[in-house]
């Protein structure tokens, strides 16, 4: 759905450029890998620092607390969607007017926020009745302290979102890694000196607070035409907004639902249970991060290009972009698969490698099938504007999950869960979402999913082929090991794919990007 004519703009002003999709996504994908490597190295400290009962207590709150997006009825996709619009026929006028407005309703979402995040914290006991007593003060302070600081920061989200409305991913990324190196290193610090849950929650909150800034200040730079007045505010617009945001709205309240799994858990068998089962389901996070960024590029790009009068171009966006993310996510796959129970034995405890690791021949082709290769087609949907019957899924798909978890958990645990959550995501999320895209482009589905999964597939065979056999002679059982086997299945299969997966004329670009680098270097 277009964005509406608010006004003509008095003056047009020619934005800057955006940095082109492939450079973008560098920048996002520089960001992930620096955010995998300090979650990696963080992830161990937190959860031996904090023991497993403490660590589920952890992995629980920041799980609640992305139901605080509940509230955003899809706002935030609504600003990215309309400001890409906008600044592509160079309305400056009618940005201003979606920031004002948008600041507007996120006021009144923030004084709800905070009232929520005061009677949750009170009623712990009520919502899980099998915590441990000496966990039940850490639990209901630290979501009175994350719950209160993300009802301020809702105000400040908006900024990241106009910003990747303009497609500045470099300066969201930016912002992003700071924001990780401040938690990242206050938290070491403060685990390393003796402190616990709170103190950790207040170098988080900070952290955010650091990054939500440098984006607010960034905007301003890249859009200098800013105002911030109730003057801008129409409630024309915030109709409109919400005419927009009530599909994301209703995927976004669905993916809520789907990732709570934890809160079941918890209630069910033990806060210790909702580690073992967080554990795995974020190492798996930290790559589809990187997906996720592209996502967000994919996005604003369909809706730059369909606005721009180019939709013939969205359907190639959506295959490379999902079969190139498939195909970096393969080979990681192919290890945890081989390798996994080692590594988390290795990186976390032997306890945690008895629990988590089953988990992983469940979650990793599920995960890597569809957050890998489906993620941007959502992404597509949404900068369409054709994304209503996709919430519609995700509904269904979440009440199925929500049922599901009641009738699993209590009988098979958190095996029984990943069971739950696998299907389902392969169901909804793996065919219907690719299934919308072709009927929105008018294409063949079978076609769509052949181009994207089949060579990224061929050629993950051979490799994990070799993988079994290099088991034998390199076991896993120390770093060295492990590093090894992880250089040699990765290499493989990325050596391979560069001939195999990646478009002919796109492997060209990338050789001359290559020479172009060498010669400049060779010139200096």
């Amino acid at each position: 759905m277009p964005p509406p004519q608010v006004a003509p703009d008095e003056s047009t002003p020619t934005p800057a450029s955006s940095p082109s999709f492939v450079t973008n996504v560098i920048w996002s994908w520089a960001g992930t890998a620096i955010n995998i490597f300090i979650s990696v190295f963080l992830s161990r400290i937190i959860v031996r620092g904090l023991g497993e009962e403490r660590y589920g207590v952890w992995a629980l709150v920041w799980s609640m607390i992305e139901y605080l997006w509940f509230f955003d009825l899809g706002f935030n996709t609504a600003i990215a969607n309309f400001l890409a619009r906008y600044r592509a026929r160079n309305e400056s006028r009618n940005i201003n007017t979606v920031i004002n407005t948008a600041l507007f309703y996120f006021t009144g979402v923030s004084a709800i926020l905070i009232i929520l995040a005061i009677l949750i914290s009170r009623n712990v006991e009520w919502l899980f009745p099998r915590i441990l007593p000496q966990s039940r003060q850490d639990l209901s302070m630290l979501i009175l302290i994350t719950g209160i600081s993300s009802g301020i920061f809702v105000l400040f989200q908006i900024f990241g979102s106009a910003l990747d409305g303009f497609q500045r991913f470099d300066l969201t990324t930016r912002s992003w890694v700071t924001t990780l190196v401040v938690r990242s290193g206050g938290g070491v610090l403060l685990l390393k000196l003796g402190y616990g849950l709170r103190e950790l929650a207040i170098v988080f909150v900070f952290g955010q607070f650091i990054g939500y800034l440098m984006n607010f200040f960034s905007f301003r730079r890249v859009f200098p035409e800013l105002r911030l007045s109730l003057g801008f505010a129409r409630v024309s617009m915030i109709k409109e907004m919400a005419r927009y945001g009530v599909p994301s709205f209703m995927a976004n309240t669905s993916n809520l639902a789907l990732n709570q799994t934890g809160f079941f858990i918890a209630r069910y068998t033990s806060m210790a249970d909702v580690g073992f089962y967080t554990l795995p389901m974020r190492m798996l996070q930290y790559s589809v991060d990187a997906v996720s960024r592209v996502g967000m590029i994919t996005r604003s790009s369909a809706a730059e290009r369909e606005a721009s009068g180019r939709k013939q171009s969205v359907w190639n966006l959506g295959v490379f972009s999902n079969r190139y993310c498939f195909t970096l996510f393969a080979p990681l796959s192919i290890f945890l698969l081989i390798y996994g129970r080692e590594l988390i034995k290795i990186w976390m405890t032997p306890v945690y490698a008895e629990r988590s690791a089953p988990l992983l021949p469940i979650l990793v082709p599920a995960i890597a099938f569809v957050m890998a290769g489906q993620f941007n087609s959502s992404s597509i949907l949404f900068g369409l504007g054709a994304h209503q019957r996709y919430a519609y899924g995700l509904m269904v798909e979440a009440a199925l999950n929500v049922t599901g978890m009641l009738i699993v958990i209590p009988q098979y645990g958190i095996f029984g869960a990943a069971c739950v959550s696998a299907s389902l995501m392969l169901l909804i999320r793996g065919i219907y979402t690719p299934l919308l895209v072709c009927k929105s482009l008018d294409a063949s589905l079978a076609e769509y999913m052949r181009e994207i999964y089949l060579r990224p597939v061929l050629t993950a065979i051979p490799v994990a082929v070799g993988g079994v056999l290099l088991k034998r002679y390199v076991t896993g059982q120390g770093w060295a090991e492990l590093i090894l086997a992880g250089s040699l299945i990765v290499g493989s299969y990325l050596g391979l794919a560069l001939f195999t997966c990646i478009d002919t004329g796109h492997r060209r670009m990338l050789f001359r990007w290559i020479e172009n680098r060498w010669a400049g270097r060779k010139a200096n």
